[in-house]
């Protein structure tokens, strides 16, 4: 029987491993996410597609004709005899090892809608994309603040972004490529803002995208989202966002006096930068290493973009962005038919480059950004929505706000050298990002504080590791299975189970039918 083949993600690089291999004959499944239900649209996973989300999106039959229609290399995958899972995400991964030795073969964990089950592979490719990097700012939360990554997904595959006038934070190739994709759908690009003072995107498209009329506006960062309700102020509207209220900053990206202006826009982007989703890969067993190169953390590759893993392949933005391939996606599939060929035993040339070093750009980008936004907003911005973090409470040391113990624990100067360089102590204190965005939202600015707070190179940090579920799932979608009558029961001494027949048995069973009375449940 042919080997099995699993390629997760439906992108680009993903589409183009399982062509491939289904040409050499193997048995391959792919896996997509896509279409999202609204459900795990609002949780951000993958993408941060922000607080204001269209009804629309709750239409699944409509939505799932678009996001599927809008693929041509799905529908090609689809010709060519590859089993399609869309709207199923995968949520785990298990290897046989010493904490699973029941496991015969490595395991994947899916979930639709409705149910979730156990898949085996011969062989795993994963092309899992990237997520947006997100660097806060005062009302950063607000209806209609969202990242590059979200916004091209409701963009291209939801086709149901809502706004009308955007203004876009960064002007690397990322978001160059998404003021193009909105505007082709058009929507009006009210700016393009850099905090450095030159645009850092592709020049010739940054020259189309100026030709086209839209302002690019260098030296200058954002102050605050402009529909925010601070306290004691009124602010007319609805509490979407209504525009932006920007400062010049010089070359050490310090404010200028007397430099703010406001532009109106309903729509915000964050374009700071993208980082590779290595979370599946992370937990499957995959070597992370660091590499600037790459946008940071990145699953450890060799040739034919093989893991650390003999049998787990990473490609695409998964296992490295860069800005080329921000707009140039035939990188991406030569790298997923690369890693077919080796699943099915073909190794390549090992004169043909791996395509996926970039420059240090991206992030030095980012790090100036997140500078000049501490700036300017100072320490009492929201890091950890889902945990109500702020800058000050993170680099304090200080539980939040809705535990009762609030004292600091005397901030990062006391930490021990280990504790200075990991972010999962850093979380256990502070509890940024144990929301239920899974630190999406924050992980990565939370690490670029913590180096900055300690005078530590980025790549000395040890990041959260990850824990199934790797999505958000309903208990009846995670375990459909209907309890039986005697678990029902006996649950409130599942802990201390007593078997039928055995000592104890008779009273532990009467104890239970006494709760049942006294809840008017018996």
């Amino acid at each position: 029987m042919a080997q099995q083949l699993v390629v997760i993600g439906a992108g680009a690089a993903g589409c183009a491993a399982a062509l491939e291999a289904a040409t050499l004959g193997l048995r391959v499944i792919l896996v997509d996410e896509h279409p999202q239900s609204l459900q795990a649209i609002s949780l951000d996973a993958p993408y941060f597609y922000g607080a204001r989300l269209p009804a629309m999106l709750a239409d699944t039959a409509a939505i799932s004709a678009r996001v599927l229609g809008a693929n041509e290399l799905l529908q090609e995958c689809r010709e060519a005899g590859v089993e399609i899972l869309t709207g199923t995400c995968s949520w785990g991964s298990f290897r046989p090892g010493a904490n699973s030795a029941h496991l015969a073969t490595p395991q994947l964990g899916l979930a639709d809608a409705e149910r979730s089950w156990m898949i085996d592979y011969d062989n795993l490719i994963l092309a899992p994309g990237s997520r947006d990097l997100v660097l806060s700012f005062p009302g950063w939360n607000l209806p209609g603040v969202l990242g590059a990554n979200g916004a091209t997904a409701l963009l291209a595959r939801y086709q149901v972004l809502p706004g009308r006038r955007m203004i876009i934070l960064g002007s690397g190739n990322l978001a160059l490529r998404t003021a193009k994709l909105a505007l082709e759908k058009g929507i009006e690009i009210a700016g393009i803002l850099e905090a450095g003072p030159r645009i850092r995107g592709e020049a010739a498209l940054a020259s189309e995208i100026s030709a086209a009329g839209v302002p690019l506006l260098t030296g200058r960062t954002i102050e605050r989202a402009l529909g925010e309700h601070a306290p004691g102020e009124h602010v007319p509207g609805d509490g979407e966002v209504q525009g932006v209220r920007l400062v010049l900053v010089d070359g050490a990206f310090q404010p200028i006096a007397g430099g703010a202006e406001e532009i109106a826009c309903d729509t915000i982007c964050m374009a700071f930068g993208a980082v590779p989703n290595v979370e599946l890969a992370a937990l499957t067993g995959c070597r992370i290493e660091f590499d600037a190169k790459r946008g940071g953390w990145a699953p450890a590759i060799g040739g034919d973009f093989r893991s650390s893993l003999a049998n787990v392949f990473v490609v695409g933005d998964g296992a490295g962005v860069s800005d080329a391939m921000h707009l140039d996606s035939s990188i991406a599939m030569e790298q997923g038919r690369r890693a077919a060929r080796a699943a099915a035993g073909i190794s390549a040339s090992a004169s043909l480059p791996l395509s996926v070093a970039g420059d240090e750009t991206m992030l030095a980008a980012a790090r100036d950004w997140l500078g000049a936004l501490v700036k300017v907003g100072g320490l009492d911005v929201m890091v950890c929505p889902c945990e109500e973090v702020n800058r000050r409470d993170l680099l304090d040391i200080k539980p939040p706000g809705h535990l009762a113990n609030r004292r600091s624990y005397g901030g990062v100067a006391v930490l021990s050298a280990a504790g200075r360089t990991s972010q999962d102590s850093l979380k256990r204190v502070t509890r940024a990002g144990m929301g239920h965005c899974q630190g999406k939202r924050c992980r990565d600015q939370v690490l670029m504080l913590l180096a900055a707070a300690t005078g530590s190179d980025l790549g000395n940090l040890v990041p959260g590791s990850y824990r199934a579920p790797l999505r958000p799932l309903p208990l009846n979608v995670l375990w459909a299975d209907e309890e039986s009558e005697a678990i029902r029961r006996s649950w409130p001494i599942w802990l201390h189970p007593v078997e039928e027949g055995a000592p104890g048995y008779a009273s532990a069973r009467s104890r239970d039918d006494k709760r049942g009375d006294k809840d008017g449940k018996g």
